[in-house]
């Protein structure tokens, strides 16, 4: 097939997205060259050639970058467009769980599924899960919950290979035998499962729901961060499809942990079968950062492709100083003055980020910026009592979704690890719900004393929630959280009388707003500073970029050959958040209270990585 950077002028090359017709066509895109430009050029040549919204369908990796689509395509078409007229928008997980939930039936999970990663090591799904698991496991075949953690890991690598688990060796073969049985029971689906099941159930294409049958153009996003098992699903249901245009850059693939690989965009860019173009006119980052990123990008790839800047200008800088309290000096001066630059109502692509390579190093900064400088995270965790009432309220909505009245089992402290292995060994022999189990092991006797009563009292809890009645339902609430009844109530109502699911998502965020007010998360401030991880930079566009703390100790650590690569894709993804300006910072020296100030090679130098950005480190006072 074509190679269309022979067709297409660097500086039209949209046009092949326009004009592509039929099959497959293949783009390697650097960071900010055009390509959800180029996407949305695409939306409206199929628009005018009378294809309707839901015949188009754009799938990507994660939330966070199919929200920015949204925005840029509410940005193009406006509001009103969006609501009424726009292609289906969507992960490729979210694409997969509607799947099973369509269709789930003919897999045995049929009824309302709940959707977790069951290995999970900070979530309380995970956790639940993995205790339950380990609760019924034969032990000579895992020893300890670290170990099951271990054994499900692998499980969920398989998954993500696309490798059958059963196949694992002896042990792993019965721990998954026992972990399936235990999924099925609670209708509970590992993120990680639901491609396989998906490309299960979707591989007959007569069997295959209308909405999906309506399918018939496809736009695939960051296809290298997609796992073997992802990419798999990806070709089959784009198989049928008339065309599929398929977007992604090896450079920047930083999704190893799950399975993502820069090798499988390289390998469907080579594919002779399909037409194939390159966006290489960056019209995000300005000339001086394209430059600095060209000449990092040379040093990290075989085959680099260097960028041509659109606009000239920009700024990349990197200080050395004396001390980590110079650092933070220098940082709350020049974050305050930026800001002071922004308008009254700044664009979201004109604010200013803060990008760490690893959680620690953020929060260590934040601990120090925060007080300063108005700053804002991305992820902050619910105190626990919005989160036991953010899960109250989605069993209102699905009552009948098993793990969710497990998880409200764990409220009953007077439920012992023994009493709850009972349970679950009860689910699981006789495929019951979970108040269904307790009321069976009540009236069998087999629940005693304080065990007994806080059983009736879950099983009374939730036939207040299945009876929907708000009354009842406000009266639990306001056993655990002291609010007045009649404010629950008017909340319950509410939340009753909306049927449409993302609707009723939307209303659980706000009930739990309104009636836990100080644990709101607070509307994006786009005059603070954003706190977020490299890897959470994806798909972000900020003005002024900083780089604090870049240390070898933490950038690249000691990582060596493929996990040395994918950090050096890590701070190119970096380095091509910003449009105008970067700043790199690190300090020779840590205080004696700096969560920072430990032993570690590398610590007080700059990260390698510095040099090979052509860049020169200035000593800053």
């Amino acid at each position: 097939m074509a190679n269309l950077d022979e067709v297409y002028d660097v500086d039209d090359r949209s046009a092949a997205f326009k004009k592509h017709e039929h099959g497959i066509l293949v783009c390697l895109a650097g960071p900010g060259t055009g390509k959800t430009y180029s996407l949305l050029e695409r939306t409206t040549a199929l628009t005018d050639r009378k294809f309707e919204p839901d015949s188009i369908c754009y799938l990507t990796f994660i939330k966070e970058i199919s929200n920015a689509f949204i925005d840029d395509y509410v940005e193009k078409f406006g509001l009103e467009s969006y609501k009424t007229s726009a292609p289906r928008i969507s992960t490729l997980h979210s694409f997969a769980c509607r799947s099973i939930r369509n269709q789930g039936f003919r897999i045995g999970y049929e009824g309302e599924l709940y959707f977790a990663n069951v290995a999970d090591r900070g979530e309380v799904a995970g956790q639940t899960f993995l205790s339950d698991l380990f609760g019924i496991i034969n032990h000579d075949d895992c020893l300890s919950l670290a170990a099951l953690r271990d054994q499900l890991d692998l499980i969920k690598d398989a998954w993500r290979n696309g490798e059958a688990p059963a196949e694992l060796p002896l042990s792993g073969d019965a721990i998954f035998a026992a972990a399936s049985d235990l999924l099925r029971s609670f209708r509970l689906v590992d993120w990680d499962q639901t491609i396989p099941l998906a490309f299960d159930l979707l591989n007959d294409p007569d069997a295959r729901p209308e909405w999906i049958k309506k399918i018939r153009h496809y736009f695939v996003d960051e296809y290298q961060d997609f796992n073997r098992a992802e990419q798999t699903l990806i070709r089959l249901i784009a198989g049928d499809s008339e065309s599929t245009v398929i977007v992604g850059d090896d450079d920047q693939s930083v999704y190893s942990q799950r399975g993502g690989s820069p090798e499988g965009m390289r390998v469907l860019y080579e594919n002779p079968e399909y037409d194939r173009v390159s966006l290489i006119k960056c019209r995000r980052c300005k000339e001086n950062l394209v430059v600095r990123a060209n000449t990092f990008q040379a040093k990290m790839s075989k085959h680099p492709r260097p960028m041509v800047a659109a606009y000239g200008g920009g700024s990349v800088v990197c200080y050395r100083f004396k001390s980590s309290k110079a650092e933070v000096a220098f940082l709350t001066d020049y974050l305050l003055s930026r800001l002071a630059e922004l308008s009254e109502e700044p664009k979201p692509k004109e604010g200013i980020a803060c990008l760490f390579p690893s959680h620690r190093v953020l929060e260590n900064h934040y601990e120090m910026l925060s007080p300063k400088v108005p700053c804002l995270q991305r992820n902050v965790f619910a105190p626990p009592k919005r989160f036991w009432l953010d899960r109250l309220l989605q069993l209102i909505k699905k009552p009948q979704q098993r793990f969710l009245q497990r998880l409200l089992l764990n409220d009953y402290v007077e439920l012992k690890p023994r009493h709850k292995r009972i349970i679950v060994r009860r689910i699981l022999d006789r495929d019951l719900a979970p108040p269904d189990a307790c009321t069976s092991l009540l009236l069998d006797g087999l629940l005693e004393g304080k065990a007994a009563d806080a059983a009736r009292a879950f099983c009374d809890a939730y036939d207040a929630i299945a009876s929907q009645d708000v009354g009842r339902i406000a009266s639990v609430i306001s056993r655990v959280i002291d609010i007045k009844n009649d404010l629950v109530v008017d909340q319950l109502q509410t939340l009753l009388e909306i049927k449409d699911d993302q609707r009723q998502e939307d209303a659980v965020a706000t009930i739990c707003d309104v009636l836990l007010p100080d644990t709101a998360i607070p509307p994006a401030d786009l005059k603070a500073v954003l706190f977020l991880t490299m890897h959470g930079s994806k798909g972000l566009t900020k003005k002024t970029v900083i780089i604090p703390g870049l240390e070898q100790a933490w950038m690249p650590g000691n990582a060596k050959g493929n996990a040395l690569a994918e950090r050096q894709r890590l701070f190119y993804v970096a380095m091509t958040r910003a449009t105008d300006n970067v700043v790199i910072t690190f300090p020779h020296n840590r205080g004696g209270n700096d969560s920072l100030n430990f032993p570690i090679e590398g610590r007080g130098s700059a990260s390698s990585f510095i040099a090979c950005t052509g860049l020169s480190v200035q000593y800053h006072e």
